[in-house]
């Protein structure tokens, strides 16, 4: 009898291990399908279990097996190996953009400006980072405002003659006063005006995904404010650095800005 109790138990406290092991992991993969690119994600199921603590954050559990979602920065290595899988980038050349910027404020940085400039840097990289365990009700976000594609992913820029940082968004050129809309459900999590990008909306649509929406013209939301898909959130601008119009929107997961293009 007391050995039937015993393993009774030790079974019990297997079941209970087995399950905090799943909690522990991200419970839903409802994410978008594998691209092999710079700027994109893997995501695949996994045959290593012994999963490093540092890894951890980028698997989910998918019944009965274990699933990397990493997202691929744009300065990735074209081979590399995570988890014991063994990736290779696809090949793809991007774009350049010369574009010519006549305001001196953006041209002659004052020291109150760059000051400005490292603090709201530092404001946004907290935010992008952040992972909430709040869930999006598909894999699948529409277009936050309607307007023609003016600048991709990955774009090699350069502005007044100069190399600068590659375009990490998607820009889509409007009308000022077009009206944007959240492109799935969300939750704002920060609203403010900064030098470069102008007004900014910052939204967590949970498990890591993160988007953002600058150069606005008029914000409707409040941080703090639950947004549905499809809700008018702000309206097309010119504010901060720019040469006309447009929506500067990214997608961020786990900290990493991927190509929006994988989420439509």
């Amino acid at each position: 009898m007391i050995c039937k109790k015993s393993l009774s138990l030790l079974f019990c406290l297997f079941l209970i291990s087995c399950v905090n092991l799943q909690n522990s992991f991200n419970s839903s993969c409802l994410f978008p399908e594998e691209k092999l690119e710079h700027g994109g994600l893997i995501n695949r199921i996994i045959k290593n279990t012994d999963i490093d603590e540092s890894y951890k954050r980028y698997i989910c559990y998918e019944e009965p097996n274990y699933r990397l979602v990493f997202p691929i920065p744009y300065n990735s290595k074209k081979e590399f190996s995570i988890l014991e899988e063994n990736i290779s980038l696809i090949k793809k050349k991007f774009r350049e953009s010369r574009i010519t910027i006549k305001d001196k404020k953006f041209n002659e940085l004052s020291k109150s400006s760059l000051q400005r400039i490292k603090k709201e840097r530092e404001i946004f990289n907290n935010k992008i980072i952040k992972v909430s365990a709040r869930k999006y009700s598909k894999a699948k976000f529409i277009y936050p405002v309607k307007g023609i594609i003016s600048s991709e992913y990955g774009v090699k820029r350069f502005i007044n003659g100069l190399p600068r940082n590659p375009h990490l968004g998607l820009d889509i050129a409007a009308g000022t006063g077009t009206k944007v809309v959240a492109p799935e459900n969300g939750e704002v999590i920060y609203v403010g005006d900064f030098f470069y990008r102008g007004k900014l909306i910052i939204i967590d649509h949970g498990h890591g995904i993160i988007s953002t929406y600058s150069h606005l013209h008029d914000i409707f939301v409040s941080v703090g404010e639950k947004v549905l898909k499809n809700k008018k959130i702000a309206s097309v601008g010119s504010s901060g650095r720019v040469t006309g119009p447009h929506l500067h929107f990214e997608i961020i997961f786990l900290g990493t800005k991927i190509n929006p293009i994988l989420f439509f």
